[in-house]
């Protein structure tokens, strides 16, 4: 049964890594200002974000600062923080570069072009996060067919590895992947990212400071819940035209019969 309980704005902080450009899309601004469905993406996480966060943290690019920056203003004024982001040196560098900014008992994570995901789906990860459950990480996941992203676990359900397609890592036909959307406690966090810059190597084909290693390690060092309530339709990320009609016709069909 879903909790009724709604999440406590004050205890959370949302960090948006939003420093890539939509190059791949045609378009020469930064991708999170591309329109979906006739309005930025940014504009569609604010929707789900702003009123269940007291503060949203982006991550941006030099490039596309002032235009997020603008944005932003136009929407949440007094409610946001830009990072910059000089070099792009992979998502846990990015989360890592925005914590000192938190300060808030709980943060979520959210790439800045999952645009697909479902209000009530978010609000009910956090809520499960926040509740008496007391995890370190909550990790909502889908079962999906060719997966970018699989989580390996053990006879005992415990997540034992993470592959990842942009790093060579072969991969099932039909796997488990993460949602693009994560929930932490800030000190957990903060702890996991310290010591896996320190311990592990860089991304083997991209050479980056990858983010999701962190869930791998959190399930070592942690408490993690992996919650299985998110269509697959939400963790579509907006990456060529395909998957922007996609999510377009998931958005305005999920408006209609659901607009919460």
């Amino acid at each position: 049964m879903l909790s009724r309980e709604l999440p406590d704005p004050r205890c959370w902080t949302v960090v948006i890594p939003a420093a890539g450009r939509g190059s791949r899309l045609g378009y020469h601004r930064p991708k999170i200002l591309y329109p979906i469905a006739g309005r930025p993406i940014l504009d569609w996480l604010l929707d789900i974000f702003s009123p269940n966060c007291l503060t949203v943290v982006v991550v941006v690019s030099c490039e596309g600062n002032i235009d997020i920056a603008t944005e932003l203003d136009r929407r949440i004024p007094g409610r946001f923080e830009i990072v910059v982001q000089k070099t792009p040196t992979g998502m846990g560098d990015a989360v890592a570069l925005a914590l000192p900014l938190v300060r808030t008992p709980h943060v979520a994570v959210v790439w800045g072009d999952q645009v697909s995901l479902r209000r009530k789906s978010v609000e009910e990860c956090m809520r499960l996060h926040q509740g008496c459950a007391e995890p370190d990480l909550t990790c909502p996941t889908v079962f999906r067919d060719h997966p970018y992203i699989h989580f390996e676990r053990d006879a005992h359900n415990r997540i034992i590895g993470v592959r990842q397609g942009r790093e060579g890592d072969p991969l099932p036909d039909h796997g488990e992947s993460d949602t693009g959307f994560f929930c932490f406690r800030t000190v957990f966090l903060r702890r996991l990212l310290r010591e896996l810059r320190a311990c592990s190597d860089p991304g083997k084909l991209t050479g980056e400071f990858n983010f999701l290693p962190v869930i791998l390690l959190a399930a070592r060092r942690g408490s993690v819940l992996t919650p299985q309530i998110m269509q697959p339709e939400e963790t579509i990320g907006v990456n060529s035209k395909e998957e922007v009609a996609m999510i377009e016709k998931f958005l305005l069909e999920s408006h209609v019969c659901n607009p919460s």
